[in-house]
C-alpha cells in the first residue's frame, strides 16, 4: 500500500520528521507527525539541494527512509545529509520539504509553499547541508601514513555534525525552562554549547568543499529567513557565517558562486533592499527545476509582499500572481501574492509586473510627512522601470510566458483576446509606461536575409551611411557598433527574428510627456487623482488619431537613424518613424509620429525593433544615456525626448520577451 501522509490540521500546520537515533550504517528510520503552529513546535529546518554531485558511496544504503513503518525512496544527497546529522543518542525533529510535503498533492504544495516564510523563520535553526566529497577526495586530505579505513564513517566519528541533535535537545530544554525569565543565562549557555560543538570537530577546515548549493534558488529564502543558521560540510559544522568564509579562504577554495550575495541578502534582510523586485533582479540566474519557483521561492523573503494560498484568493484586486480585477492606490495595505502551481506563466508574469504599481516602496501614506520631490522621483522610477522589469521577469520564468503564447497570431488575436487581457489597472487592461525617442529612422537597408547571405549587401549598407553622417568621428563610432552588432545578429535564431514584428495594437497611445504629465499623477498619494479618468482621457484621443497606412512587405530590414541609432526594423517601417527605447535594457519599438506628438495627437505603433548598443550607453551609475533622455527639459525643445504611453499586457509581453538588461 502506498504511503499515507498524516493529514494536516487547519489553519496553519506542518509535518515534522522525527529522525530516530541510530548508528551511522543503520537504516534511516523516523516518524512523520503533523503539528500546528499554535502548538509552537520546536524543530530544525533542513536547507539542501534535491539534486547534487554525489560520489559512489560503496554500497551505502542511502536511497531509502523507513517512515511510519513504510520504506519510501529519497534522493541520495538528502540520505547522506540525514546520516551525518543523525545522532546515536538523541532524536532529531526536522522539517524537510521533500519528506514533509506531499509533493503529488498540488493543493497541499500551494499551501505549504505559501507558509515557507513561517516554516524557516520559526525554526529553532536552519541547517544548510552543503554536501560531501568522494571517498578518494577524503583519503587525499590525510597524510599517506594515515590509514582511512572507511572514508565515510571515519570522518563522521571525528566530526561534529552528529552533535547538532545534542545541541538541539539542550537548547530546547534551556529555552523552555529559563530562557524567557533569564535571557542572560540562556545566552551564556547557548554560547557554551556552540563552543563545545566547535571543539569536538577534529577535521579543522579540511572538509570545506566546493558545492553547487549556493547556485540554487530556494536556498536564498532558506538562508535569509533563518533565526540561527548552521553550515554543514559533511561531518563538519560551522556555527556562523564568518567561520564559513574564513574556512573557504584558509583552504584556498574559491568562495562558491552565489555565497557572497546570498549571505549579503541575509545580512540586509531587515532593510528596504529586500523587496521582491530587487530579489528577482539579483537572483534571476539561480537554478531551480520548476520555473514558477523562480518567483515563488523569493516571495517569502521579500518584505513588501505576503504569500497566500491559492484557496484564499479572491477577485478583489489586492492579490498579485492570481486574479486581479482592478488596482487602485493601496500603498497603505498589504500586497498579497498568490501561490498556485496551476496558474499559467502568463498570468504569473502579469501579476509580478502589476506588483510595481502596488509596491509600498513607491508610496508614502498620507499620515506621514510627504516629500513631494521624492514622491515625484519614485513615480518616475516606477514608470521607467516597467519594461525592464517585465523583461527580467520573462527571462526569469525561462521563456515559458512566450512559449504559452506562441500560438497567438494576428489572425487569432481577436478570438484569444479574453485569455490575454491580463489584470485591470486603473479600470483598464492596460499598462502605463515611460520611454524615450532614441532616434528617427533615416534610411532602410537590406533585409535580414540578404544581409546574412550577401557580402555585397553588407558592404553597400555601410557605404550608405555617408549620406547621413559626414564626420569621420561619427562614422568611426558607427563602424565600431556595426562590428559588434553584426556578429550578434548573424547568430540570431528564427525565434529571434520572429520577435521583430508588426504589432497591431488598437489601445496603444504614446505622446511626448508634458511637464507634470498625466501618468505622473497615477497612484500619487494625497492627490486623490482618479487613475481611471486619466487612462480614459488618454484613450479618448484614439478616435481622432489617423494612422498612415502602409502595407508591410514582410521583411525585417536593417535601419539607420539619428543619434547613432541602428538595428533591425519590423516590416512596415518607413523613413521618418521614431525608435523608442526604454531605460536600462535593449527593448525598442518603432512608432509613426503625428506631428506634433502631443497628448492630443499621439503616435501609432508599428512594431518591435532590435537595436545595436551605443558605445557609451552604460556608465558607472547605470544607463547614462537613458537617464539623460528621460530627463524632462523645461524648455520643451527637440532635446525633450521623453515619451509616455499605455499599451495592453499582450503588447508589453511581445516587446519584452528575451530582452537584455
Amino acid at each position: 500500500m502506498a504511503f499515507q501522509y498524516p493529514p494536516l490540521p487547519k489553519p496553519d500546520a506542518i509535518r515534522l520528521l522525527i529522525l530516530k537515533p541510530r548508528g551511522f550504517y543503520d537504516q534511516l528510520t523516523g516518524i512523520l507527525e503533523s503539528v500546528t503552529f499554535s502548538e509552537r513546535p520546536k524543530y530544525l529546518a533542513l536547507s539542501y539541494t534535491w539534486e547534487s554531485r554525489q560520489p559512489d558511496t560503496h554500497g551505502l544504503p542511502l536511497d531509502e527512509l523507513t517512515l511510519n513503518g513504510h520504506d519510501i525512496p529519497i534522493k541520495r544527497n538528502l540520505a547522506l545529509a540525514l546520516r551525518y546529522l543523525r545522532s546515536e543518542n538523541h532524536p532529531l525533529p526536522l522539517w524537510i520539504d521533500a519528506v514533509c510535503i506531499d509533493q503529488g498533492n498540488i493543493d497541499e504544495r500551494n499551501d505549504q509553499v505559501a507558509l515557507m516564510a513561517s516554516i524557516y523563520s520559526r525554526a529553532t535553526a536552519v541547517i544548510t547541508w552543503l554536501g560531501f566529497m568522494t571517498g578518494d577526495e577524503i583519503r587525499y586530505l590525510y597524510p599517506p601514513h594515515y590509514a582511512v579505513d572507511d572514508p565515510y564513517k571515519d570522518p563522521y566519528n571525528r566530526g561534529n555534525s552528529k552533535e547538532l541533535a545534542t545541541w538541539f535537545t539542550e537548547h530546547t530544554l534551556i529555552s523552555s525552562t529559563t530562557g524567557s525569565r533569564n535571557p542572560a543565562h540562556s545566552n551564556a549557555a547557548e554560547i557554551e554549547a556552540l563552543q563545545r560543538i566547535e571543539a569536538i570537530n577534529q577535521h579543522g577546515n579540511k572538509m570545506v568543499m566546493t558545492t553547487s548549493y549556493w547556485q540554487r534558488l530556494w536556498v536564498v529564502q532558506e538562508v535569509g529567513l533563518a533565526q540561527k543558521i548552521f553550515f554543514v560540510c559533511g561531518p563538519t559544522v560551522f556555527v556562523n557565517e564568518e567561520n564559513l568564509r574564513w574556512a573557504h579562504q584558509m583552504q584556498a577554495v574559491k568562495i562558491a558562486k552565489g555565497m557572497g550575495s546570498m549571505l549579503e541578502a541575509r545580512r540586509t534582510r531587515f532593510t528596504n533592499l529586500i523587496r521582491l523586485q530587487n530579489l528577482i533582479e539579483q537572483f534571476a540566474g539561480q537554478i531551480c527545476s520548476e520555473p514558477r519557483d523562480k518567483i515563488y521561492s523569493l516571495v517569502g523573503l521579500a518584505n513588501d509582499v505576503i504569500a497566500v494560498q491559492s484557496s484564499s484568493s479572491v477577485d478583489d484586486g489586492k492579490h498579485i500572481g492570481g486574479p486581479a480585477e482592478s488596482i487602485q492606490y493601496i500603498g497603505s495595505e498589504d500586497v498579497e501574492f498568490v501561490i498556485d502551481y496551476r496558474r499559467r506563466f502568463y498570468d504569473i508574469w502579469c501579476g509580478v509586473v502589476l506588483y510595481i504599481f502596488q509596491c509600498p516602496h513607491y508610496f508614502v501614506p498620507d499620515h506621514l510627512d510627504t516629500d513631494e520631490e521624492e514622491l515625484s522621483r519614485l513615480r518616475h522610477e516606477r514608470l521607467t522601470n516597467v519594461v525592464r522589469f517585465a523583461g527580467i521577469v520573462q527571462n526569469t520564468l525561462q521563456d515559458e510566458v512566450e512559449r504559452e503564447l506562441t500560438g497567438i497570431t494576428t489572425s487569432t488575436l481577436e478570438t484569444e483576446r479574453n485569455s490575454i487581457l491580463g489584470p485591470k489597472l486603473f479600470g483598464h487592461h492596460l499598462v502605463p509606461i515611460r520611454g524615450y525617442v532614441a532616434g528617427r529612422v533615416l534610411d532602410l537597408g537590406p533585409s535580414y536575409a540578404d544581409f546574412v547571405a550577401s557580402f555585397r549587401h553588407q558592404t553597400a549598407w555601410k557605404t550608405k551611411w555617408r549620406k547621413h553622417y559626414r564626420k569621420e568621428v561619427d562614422l568611426a563610432q558607427l563602424r565600431e557598433m556595426e562590428e559588434t552588432y553584426s556578429a550578434k545578429i548573424l547568430n540570431y535564431s528564427d525565434a529571434d527574428i520572429a520577435r521583430i514584428a508588426p504589432l497591431l495594437e488598437e489601445s496603444f497611445v504614446t505622446f511626448r510627456s508634458p511637464d507634470n504629465g498625466p501618468l505622473d499623477d497615477l497612484t500619487a498619494a494625497g492627490t486623490h487623482v482618479d487613475g481611471i479618468q486619466i487612462i480614459e482621457s488618454m484613450l479618448s484621443t484614439l478616435s481622432a488619431k489617423t494612422v498612415p497606412q502602409t502595407v508591410p512587405d514582410g521583411r525585417v530590414s536593417r535601419f539607420l537613424g539619428t543619434k547613432y541609432c541602428m538595428g533591425l526594423a519590423p516590416p512596415g517601417t518607413v523613413v521618418g518613424d521614431w525608435v523608442i527605447r526604454f531605460w536600462d535594457c535593449d527593448a525598442a519599438i518603432i512608432v509613426r509620429p503625428n506631428e506634433p506628438a502631443s497628448i492630443d495627437s499621439p503616435c501609432a505603433l508599428v512594431g518591435r525593433a532590435d537595436v545595436a548598443e551605443v558605445r557609451d550607453r552604460k556608465g558607472p551609475f547605470g544607463d547614462t544615456l537613458g537617464n539623460q533622455a528621460l530627463t524632462r527639459h523645461a524648455n520643451g525643445d527637440d532635446e525633450d525626448t521623453r515619451m509616455d504611453m499605455v499599451m495592453t499586457w499582450y503588447t508589453l509581453q511581445r516587446i519584452t520577451a528575451s530582452i537584455d538588461t
